[in-house]
């Protein structure tokens, strides 16, 4: 049993509420260890002690509840604006490092280039998209008009193949 083990034990000796199992424990313990036994000692003191001394006067003065009830109702109970100024007080801070926090991080992080479709370019410069297939569907024939779709299909497609080589 090591002494932390023994101290709990002795207070529950001391107190009466020490099992007779545990109780043989601490007595082997308290025969190998001095600390402990002066410990068990100091406790059983200081019991006797407590015990002995008789506490006078420790009824309250007469009326006491009344006048203590009548001093509460009299004394002036915090407002709300007290209240919500002690929180401002912790908030008002914290709020800052927060946005100053949030400030440098959006500072700092530059956004991506956006990359934009040939679509998106013509619409952003006020041109018409489809200027170039319009052709395509004012054809007269429809076999016309699906050959040359095909080969405009083609044709992007071969653009696309030399762009990633």
């Amino acid at each position: 049993m090591n002494c932390r083990k023994a101290e709990r034990l002795i207070s529950k000796l001391v107190d009466g509420r020490l099992g007779s199992r545990d109780s043989a424990r601490l007595e082997g313990h308290l025969k190998v260890c001095p600390s402990c036994g002066q410990l068990l000692s100091d406790y059983r003191k200081m019991k006797n002690f407590l015990s002995d001394l008789k506490i006078t006067g420790a009824e309250p003065l007469p009326y006491f509840e009344e006048r203590l009830k009548a001093r509460l109702q009299t004394e002036a109970r915090p407002s709300l604006w007290v209240a919500l100024e002690r929180w401002y007080a912790a908030a008002v801070p914290v709020f800052m490092v927060i946005l100053l926090i949030l400030a440098g991080v959006l500072f700092l992080v530059q956004p991506a280039e956006v990359q934009m479709s040939q679509s998106e370019l013509l619409l952003f410069q006020n041109q018409n998209p489809l200027k170039d297939t319009q052709a395509f569907f004012e054809e007269e024939k429809p076999e016309t008009r699906q050959l040359k779709l095909l080969f405009a299909g083609l044709d992007s497609q071969e653009i696309i193949r030399r762009g990633k080589q």
